[in-house]
């Protein structure tokens, strides 16, 4: 099962799936499998379900466990400082997107 975010809500994928497309929004995407649910921090992207399963196209994908959280809300909190001083906000308005999902797929991840 793939459960992920488009700007229209969360949506899930199950097993045998009609063919499917969205847009994905930057958010968590959870993949469960056998093992367990796998959480990854998507930066937007496109999800196609098809007969042979289910393909995400995303510029930026980063697996929960490898994201420092520290790390993020010290750039978060860095990022929302420029963008009250800034002109031109469009580039650091998608790094804070990005940087909120990360901080979302590490606290799903927990």
């Amino acid at each position: 099962m793939v459960v992920a975010h488009s700007p229209q809500g969360e949506f899930a994928i199950m097993p045998n799936h009609a063919p499917f497309l969205a847009t994905l929004d930057s958010a968590p995407l959870r993949i469960k499998t056998n093992e367990g649910f796998h959480t990854f921090a998507v930066l937007t992207g496109v999800l196609r379900v098809s007969r042979e399963g289910v393909t995400i196209v995303s510029p930026e994908v980063i697996c929960a466990q490898e994201i420092d959280l520290a790390a993020v809300r010290a750039r978060k909190e860095t990022v929302e400082k420029k963008l009250g001083e800034a002109h031109d906000k469009t580039a650091l308005l998608h790094e804070l997107a990005a940087l909120q999902a990360q901080e979302r797929a590490k606290k799903d991840n927990v």
